[in-house]
């Protein structure tokens, strides 16, 4: 017997049949026969670790299962994990441990004992799935560390806006930024899935609420004022009614988290854009951006 990790390409079964085949870090495919109902422990587009033995047929060789594992019940470390996602997936463009460790600096910068407390305690259940989760199925950071990246991205917007308007706090933001799409792990099922039924009929909003109020509860701090502003600013994120969010922004804090959260969702996605195509060109329309046009300048940058 042998363990090998791979990526579901597709899941074929039948009245007395079941296979998969997935796709190796060395870019072959393999076919695994599976026992009848052991296709529900796989999911098309996910990363399993198999443990297979091997048999001839017909003087072939194929290969069938023992025992399957979602790749983050295996207990390897984040560089291997980071290895993986790149053999795989779309991904991040900083490495996952970058981010984690960028992301846990301005945890660590969180003052406030009530936000530090409630912010960490909500931050330690989501940990494994959060740095590996998209920011979405489509339209800005659906990619594999895409969640993580984009909070790390607002994360970074946050000491220059205080420090030009120092009636901010800035515990505030860091925990809110932390935690604003943190239900995003259990909204969705993850790159190339869908909406699970809790995040259709509730959302990451009303849910990453929820979950503040059960830490806080947990942790004795329900009644302060803090985890009431956090709540705020965790439903209020997306600005605006239409734009799903249950109560406006009312508080400077809550304005700038909307602000953030929408500049690095659109500006992403415009550079995807602008990247896709030469100077002087037109961009194809853009969805987030009211499905606009955007002109790519000749001007060089700096950087170039």
């Amino acid at each position: 017997m042998e363990k090998i990790i791979g990526k579901i390409e597709s899941i074929n079964k039948g009245p007395n049949y079941c296979n998969t085949t997935i796709l190796l870090e060395d870019k072959k495919h393999l076919n695994i026969k599976l026992e009848l109902g052991q296709d529900v422990l796989i999911q098309m587009g996910k990363i399993f670790q198999f443990e297979i033995e091997s048999f001839l047929r017909e003087e072939v060789t194929q290969y069938k299962a023992i025992s399957i594992k979602p790749i983050d019940e295996v207990g390897i470390d984040s560089d291997r994990m980071a290895e993986l996602v790149q053999a795989f997936y779309e991904h991040a463009p900083l490495k996952i441990s970058e981010i984690k460790k960028g992301i846990e600096s301005f945890l660590k910068k969180i003052s406030n004992p009530v936000l530090k407390a409630v912010t960490e305690e909500v931050y330690k259940k989501y940990i494994n799935q959060f740095y590996l989760h998209p920011a979405a199925t489509k339209f800005h950071h659906a990619y594999f560390g895409g969640l993580s990246y984009h909070t790390y991205s607002m994360l970074k917007m946050i000491d220059p806006m205080v420090d030009i308007y120092p009636f901010l706090n800035r515990d505030l933001l860091y925990a809110a930024t932390i935690l604003h799409d943190v239900s995003k792990v259990d909204e969705m099922t993850g790159v190339d899935g869908e909406y699970t039924k809790e995040g259709q009929l509730l959302g990451h909003i009303v849910m990453g609420a929820l979950e503040i109020d059960k830490a806080a509860v947990k942790l004795g701090l329900a009644e302060s004022e803090e985890v009431m502003l956090l709540k705020h600013l965790m439903i209020s994120h997306h600005g605006m009614l239409n734009f799903g969010s249950p109560k406006k922004p009312q508080t400077g804090e809550a304005l700038l988290l909307w602000y953030i959260d929408s500049i690095d969702s659109k500006f992403t996605e415009l550079g995807v854009a602008l990247n896709s195509i030469e100077p002087g060109e037109f961009t194809q329309s853009i969805n987030v951006l009211d499905k606009m046009r955007f002109y790519k300048p000749n001007l060089k940058n700096d950087k170039e």
